[in-house]
């Protein structure tokens, strides 16, 4: 998964909001300490929660603080005392009216109080609400990651297993072209099979050649012959009517075909009444070595 991925999926914002699990979180901060992009996108993320919650919180209304100190500032002030014979009373009015200042404060400052516990509790519901909807698209996010994953994860398995099913077709497509290939080599009439015994040298061996006397074209399959040493190779000829060999290409060994089956020779024979396979040195001879001959046959 690239960078963009990891951001856009959601973890960073869960983490913003504690909402991850200690293993999954310190797998954040790992990606935070690795990627400085991740690093960024995560400041941005937890900058615009305080913003959110700043800007959706209830502000208090305009002039509250003047309002407060007009009103302790409305209340009547106590009256200068008045010197008379009888016993003076003005320290009790003094008290009075001091007494029904500091009520009056005390009610004013409580009237307040609601409104400030008002706007307290507005501005954290408005905190707590956009973290719900914080964590209501982090978890959404989250899902559709987990979702994006597994979906990906289908899509890769499904891929692998249509390039199995292709390999596997362009295998048996390949056997069978080669299958009718095969067949229409015995099937051909314009096609004369030569089936080569093994000479004094190697009785064991077989092989057997498919000569097309329209197209001209050999075809070698070898039964039985043994491996040639190093530096030697097989070469086929073909007798004429003048009992004169003629080059008819070289054996390519089976260590470098790879496979068994029918071999094309790269020479045209048009008149033969006979083949014959020779150990020559490696790159073939201009004639056959006699005593060197391990198969031979008659058309």
């Amino acid at each position: 998964m690239n960078v963009d991925q990891y951001i856009s999926s959601g973890v960073l914002e869960l983490y913003a909001l504690h909402a991850l699990s200690p293993e999954e979180m310190r797998k954040v901060e790992d990606m935070v300490a690795q990627n400085p992009r991740v690093k960024g996108e995560l400041d941005a993320i937890q900058q615009g929660l305080i913003k959110y919650a700043e800007a959706y919180a209830p502000e208090a209304s305009e002039g509250l603080y003047d309002k407060i100190i007009n009103r302790i500032s409305e209340l009547p002030k106590a009256e200068e005392p008045v010197p008379v014979i009888a016993p003076p009373v003005i320290p009790i009015n003094i008290e009075k009216a001091a007494s029904r200042v500091v009520e009056k404060e005390e009610r004013s400052v409580t009237d307040s109080e609601p409104k400030i516990r008002s706007l307290n509790r507005g501005y954290w519901m408005a905190v707590a609400a956009s973290i719900i909807l914080l964590l209501i698209s982090g978890s959404l996010n989250y899902y559709q990651y987990n979702q994006y994953n597994e979906v990906e994860g289908q899509l890769v398995a499904m891929q692998k297993e249509k390039d199995a099913v292709a390999s596997n077709n362009n295998a048996l497509k390949a056997r069978f072209d080669e299958t009718t290939a095969q067949l229409n080599l015995y099937t051909d009439p314009h096609n004369k099979m030569v089936m080569m015994k093994g000479m004094p040298i190697s009785p064991a061996s077989e092989v057997m050649v498919m000569w097309n006397t329209k197209s001209n074209n050999v075809f070698v399959d070898v039964h039985r012959l043994p491996a040639p040493p190093e530096g030697m190779q097989y070469q086929l000829w073909a007798i004429d009517q003048n009992g004169k060999p003629v080059d008819a290409g070289l054996l390519t060994p089976l260590r470098d075909r790879g496979k068994t089956g029918m071999e094309q020779m790269n020479r045209k024979i048009t008149n033969a009444i006979a083949f014959a396979v020779t150990l020559e040195p490696k790159g073939g001879s201009v004639s056959p070595t006699i005593d060197k001959m391990y198969v031979k046959g008659g058309v």
